[in-house]
């Protein structure tokens, strides 16, 4: 496989196992599109997930990155359609 087709892969990775510890699935998610010569790839699904503000939004971060459960178009469509829970102010 060229390096370039190998490049525009998405690696397959299943959720289930990793006792739903996100940094255990980002990580294995990482490893998986360095290894996959993915490197530009791996480095900003990182920032995105430490950037964002929830586990599933954090899920659906990587499911874009690496190919899981959750990267089924029809649950990606549904998600969309979903609101989004408004941003809560400081408490003080």
């Amino acid at each position: 496989m060229s390096k370039k087709s190998k490049q525009n892969t998405h690696p397959k990775m299943e959720l289930f196992g990793h006792d739903g510890n996100i940094f255990a699935i980002l990580g294995r998610a990482s490893r998986l599109l360095r290894e996959n010569g993915q490197r530009d790839q791996s480095k900003e699904m990182c920032e995105r997930v430490y950037g964002c503000h929830s586990y599933d939004d954090a899920l659906f971060i990587i499911s874009e990155y690496v190919e899981t459960e959750l990267s089924d178009p029809d649950h990606m469509a549904a998600r969309e359609k979903t609101p989004k829970p408004k941003e809560r102010g400081d408490a003080r």
